[in-house]
C-alpha cells in the first residue's frame, strides 16, 4: 500500500517531547519511556463463507492505522498531538489479524491468543453468534473489544465492562422507519398497520429474530399503529412466504440478517409494488447493493455511502480508500475503519500506561462528535454498559445512481419519498 503523506514537524513541541522523555522524577529515577510500537487486534473470518466481509474490515482497519502513523494534515481528526507520526507519545500502532472463522467456538481462543501475542486492544467485525462469545472472553480478561457490527439489543442487557458496540441498535433502526412512515401522515399515504418480515434461526440468532419482532410490535403499537400480529411473511430461500394478507395502508419491515434474506426482501417488495412500501434493516442491508431488482426496496441503515460523499471526513477517508485499495470504501470497510480509528484516539488520550485495562478505561470515557466520524451518526460516547448513546439511523430510497438518503430530512439528499 502507497505510504500516506506526512506533515512537517514542529520544532517547538520536539523540544518539549525531548524534555519531557529526559526528565527525572523526584527520586532520581528516569521517566518511563513509551513503547515504541503496541498492536491493535482485529478479530475477523478470513476464511469460510464470511471472508469477503473480513477482507473488507481488514481494509478499513489497515487505513485507520496507516493514517494514525502517518498523520494527514487535511483529515480533521485530532491525532497526532505530536510532531510526526504515530500517538501523541510517538508510539507507533500495528495491526494483527485473528482468524474467527465466524465460528462461535474459536473466537474466544483467536481473542485470548492476539491479547497473549501483544494486542492491547481488540476490534471485531463479525456476526452476531461470533460478537456475543467474542465479548463474553475479553468482559472476563479485561481488554477492550470495540465492536464494528454489531446491532443487536441484548448485548445491552448484558452489562459488559469491555465490549463496546458502536453501531445504532435493530431498535434504533425501526424507529427510524417508523419516524419515516409517521411523517407521510399528511400526505395521503397514511399508514395504518405494520407487518414482520424475517427468517427463522435458532440459537443466539434466534433469540435476536424474536426480540426484533418484539421490538417491532412494541415500537409500532406506541406509534400508534396496528400491528400484524401473527401474520408474519417469511423470508425464505428462494424469495418470500405467504403475503397474500397485505392491503393497502400496510407497510412491511423486514428483517434481514444475509444476502439470502435481502434477496427475499426484494422479491417481496417487487410482489407488494403498488400496495404496501417494504423497508429492510438489520445486519443484512448492506447486501441489497448486489440483489437485482432493488429499487423497489427502503432501507433503514446505519451507513450510508450518500452521506459519506457528502461528509467532508468520510470524502477524504473514502478517497484515501480507493486510493490505496483500488475499490469504493464499503460499509463494512467503514465500521472497521470507525472502529480502530476510535481504540487509536482513545489510546492517544493515555500517556505512558499502554496496558488493556488502562486502554479499556480511555475507551470507556472517549468520545467523538459527528464531525469527526465518517458514518451518519449524531457521534460516539458510550454508556455504562458499553452501548454507543449517539448511534443514529438513516431510511435510504433507490435511485438511478444508487441508494439516497430521504430521512431523517436534514440529512437527506431528497426528502421525496416514492412508494
Amino acid at each position: 500500500m502507497h505510504t500516506l503523506g506526512r506533515r512537517p514537524a514542529v520544532a517547538a513541541f520536539a523540544v518539549v517531547t525531548a524534555l519531557l522523555l529526559t526528565a527525572c522524577t523526584s527520586k532520581g529515577n528516569p521517566a518511563p519511556k513509551p513503547p515504541a510500537s503496541v498492536a491493535i487486534g482485529l478479530l475477523v473470518s478470513t476464511t469460510g463463507p464470511n471472508a469477503a466481509i473480513g477482507q473488507q474490515a481488514q481494509l478499513g482497519a489497515k487505513l485507520a492505522i496507516e493514517l494514525v502513523n502517518n498523520d494527514i494534515t487535511d483529515l480533521k481528526i485530532p491525532l497526532p498531538l505530536a510532531a510526526g507520526a504515530g500517538l501523541r507519545n510517538g508510539t507507533k500502532l500495528t495491526l494483527v489479524v485473528g482468524n474467527s472463522d465466524s465460528a462461535p467456538e474459536k473466537v474466544e481462543k483467536e481473542a485470548s491468543r492476539l491479547v497473549h501475542d501483544g494486542a492491547v486492544g481488540l476490534v471485531l467485525a463479525d456476526t452476531l453468534d461470533v460478537a456475543a462469545p467474542a465479548g463474553r472472553e475479553t468482559d472476563t480478561i479485561g481488554v477492550a473489544l470495540v465492536d464494528a457490527l454489531s446491532t443487536a439489543d441484548t448485548f445491552a442487557d448484558l452489562n459488559r465492562a469491555a465490549h463496546f458496540r458502536i453501531q445504532p441498535s435493530d431498535r434504533q433502526a425501526i424507529s427510524t422507519a417508523l419516524a419515516l412512515l409517521y411523517r407521510e401522515r399528511d400526505t395521503g399515504d397514511e399508514f395504518k398497520r405494520v407487518i414482520t418480515a424475517m427468517g427463522k434461526a435458532s440459537g443466539t440468532v434466534g433469540e435476536e429474530l424474536a426480540n426484533v419482532r418484539a421490538s417491532i410490535e412494541d415500537l409500532s403499537l406506541a406509534a400508534g399503529y396496528e400491528i400484524g400480529g401473527k401474520q408474519q411473511i417469511a423470508l425464505e430461500s428462494g424469495g418470500a412466504g405467504d403475503s397474500s394478507f397485505v392491503e393497502k395502508g400496510d407497510a412491511v419491515l423486514a428483517f434481514v440478517l444475509n444476502a439470502q434474506d435481502a434477496a427475499a426482501a426484494v422479491e417481496l417488495a417487487g410482489r407488494l409494488k403498488g400496495k404496501a412500501p417494504v423497508i429492510a434493516l438489520g445486519p443484512g442491508v448492506g447486501a441489497l447493493d448486489t440483489v437485482k431488482g432493488n429499487n423497489q426496496v427502503l432501507r433503514a441503515t446505519g451507513w450510508s455511502g450518500d452521506f459519506a460523499g457528502r461528509n467532508p471526513v468520510a470524502r477524504v477517508v473514502g478517497g484515501m480508500y480507493e486510493q490505496a485499495f483500488h475499490a469504493k470504501l464499503t460499509e463494512v470497510a467503514a465500521a472497521a475503519f470507525t472502529a480502530t480509528m476510535l481504540l487509536a484516539l482513545a489510546m492517544n488520550t493515555v500517556t505512558t500506561d499502554l496496558s488493556p485495562p488502562t486502554i479499556r478505561n480511555a475507551v470507556q470515557q472517549f468520545s467523538l462528535p459527528a464531525t469527526q466520524i465518517v458514518m451518519p451518526w449524531n457521534g460516539i460516547r458510550f454508556d455504562g454498559a458499553g452501548y454507543n448513546q449517539l448511534g443514529a439511523c438513516v431510511v435510504e430510497q433507490h435511485a438511478p445512481n444508487g441508494y439516497l438518503v430521504i430521512h431523517p430530512v436534514e440529512l437527506a439528499a431528497t426528502p421525496t419519498l416514492s412508494l
